[in-house]
């Protein structure tokens, strides 16, 4: 699947909303710079990616931060990287 990084944002801004009492447009804001980079050093796969692990933990009941959020971006990228483009 490829996502571009304002569909991932659009994509968390619901989750929040469903999930968490708190505004998912706002907090989903925070993630946009996380999201270009990673459409920038890979592609829509590792955005989508991104976006699948920042939801579970939405669900899960946390949401988090953009730090947390680019930590996960490196892992993203790090397994993108490591398995060649994702392929």
């Amino acid at each position: 699947l490829d996502m571009k990084p304002e569909e991932a944002v659009r994509q968390l801004e619901y989750t929040i909303d469903a999930s968490l009492d708190e505004i998912g447009q706002r907090a989903a804001a925070g993630y946009r710079p996380t999201f270009e980079r990673v459409a920038e050093r890979a592609d829509g796969a590792a955005v989508y990616d991104l976006a699948g692990e920042l939801s579970e933990e939405v669900v899960d009941g946390s949401c988090p931060s953009p730090a947390e959020a680019n930590v996960a971006a490196e892992r993203v990228l790090d397994d993108w990287a490591y398995t060649d483009g994702g392929e």
